[in-house]
């Protein structure tokens, strides 16, 4: 997700520790052989709060949903929120995503219909909308 907002959204990185919550970033040192990268670029519940706290990034409705658009899961025996998908298309009943894992391509729909008859099933999704490139 964090590759998707930088690359192609051209949000910028914010510094600070790596392990805090403003921070997003990642870097390259001893000649590009080694990449470090803050808690919240490539955690799913860092990334949550560093665009709710530090971003501002509102909730928005599967309606309202626009590419773009950030769908953040949280699966029943999870603690937190713990995988993420972009939002390419809405259909008006469905949202189309793209996202890292065993299908790249998928619909909100058949995402949590994947899990709903498994013990750990899919228990919260919300839409988060960046707003701030900065």
């Amino acid at each position: 997700m964090s590759k998707a907002l930088y690359y192609g959204g051209k949000m910028k990185t914010r510094s600070g520790g790596r392990k805090h919550d403003r921070a997003w970033w990642q870097q390259y040192y001893l000649f590009g052989s080694i990449k470090n990268k803050s808690y919240t670029w490539s955690g799913a519940e860092n990334f949550r709060r560093h665009m709710t706290k530090y971003r501002k990034a509102p909730s928005v409705s599967k309606k309202h949903a626009r590419p773009g658009d950030i769908v953040m899961f949280k699966w029943k025996k999870e603690k937190v929120y713990n995988h993420a998908a972009v939002v390419v298309g809405n259909s008006g009943r469905d949202l189309q995503l793209r996202h890292h894992g065993g299908t790249s391509k998928t619909t909100l729909s058949a995402a949590v219909a994947r899990y709903k008859r498994k013990s750990n099933y899919i228990e919260r999704v919300i839409i988060l909308r960046p707003r701030s490139r900065g």
